[in-house]
């Protein structure tokens, strides 16, 4: 069953169109990774998706979320379904936290927006386990710049799932982390959809597309130039851009 349609999806910053009728699904369980160089338009996907776009942005087409769409709403009801129903992991969890205070509190702050709950901080500690991340009780009173690059990135994770959301966009989550953190990082992902969830991946990396992905869609200057499941396009890709990319890895 479909969770997310994108139907016909063109978006412009001021004069400048980055999106070029963009359309496709994602289904209940599953793993779609966007993949193109950078400026391809891929993060502006996910942006459209949540709304968070600049006052100069322009978005055209259709994006059914579970069968209400997302376009139509108000910036009031968006934010009852960003962060709850639909969490987002951002590239640079160094510029997301706030170096003021504790990634612990950071993390309750999601759910304080969305969520009653008897214990916030056990909620957190509980989200901050489920990330991965080892010894969350200490980690929980820890601020930004006591941790490393990939616990950062599993903090971010953790305010990002711990609403349960049906839908988590992660874009570029495993940039600039080392193979073992990056490893580990996209085992989350894979028991995230084993938990029914399901998953907008955005990378430039094919060795993170072969690690996780179900479906693939190849993007260039803001048009889809190739879809398919992720043996199809490694195995016989169409597009001479597909093959470019395949032959970087």
């Amino acid at each position: 069953m479909s969770l997310l349609e994108v139907r016909s999806l063109n978006l412009f910053y001021g004069s400048k169109q980055v999106l070029f009728d963009v359309s496709f699904s994602l289904y209940e369980g599953e793993i779609l990774c966007i993949v193109g160089e950078s400026g391809s338009g891929k993060s502006s996907i996910l942006y459209s998706i949540t709304g968070l776009l600049p006052p100069s942005a322009r978005r055209e087409g259709k994006i059914i979320f579970s069968g209400e769409d997302l376009t139509a709403l108000r910036e009031k009801e968006m934010r009852g379904i960003r962060g709850s129903r639909i969490g987002m992991i951002f590239q640079e969890p160094s510029s997301y936290l706030d170096p003021l205070f504790t990634a612990g509190l950071q993390v309750e702050e999601t759910l304080r927006s969305h969520r009653e709950v008897n214990d916030y901080q056990e909620a957190a500690i509980g989200a901050l386990s489920r990330a991965g991340i080892p010894q969350p009780e200490e980690k929980y009173s820890m601020y930004p710049h006591q941790l490393s690059g990939g616990l950062k990135q599993r903090v971010c994770i953790a305010s990002a799932i711990i609403c349960d959301p049906q839908l988590l966009l992660a874009d570029e989550p495993t940039t600039a982390l080392d193979v073992s953190v990056q490893k580990r990082i996209l085992q989350l992902f894979k028991s995230f959809k084993g938990e029914g969830k399901s998953i907008i991946l955005v990378t430039h990396d094919f060795g993170v597309v072969a690690e996780v992905a179900d479906r693939v869609i190849v993007l260039k200057d803001g048009r889809i130039v190739e879809e398919g499941d992720v043996f199809t396009i490694f195995d016989s890709p169409q597009h001479q851009y597909t093959r470019k990319l395949l032959s970087a890895l």
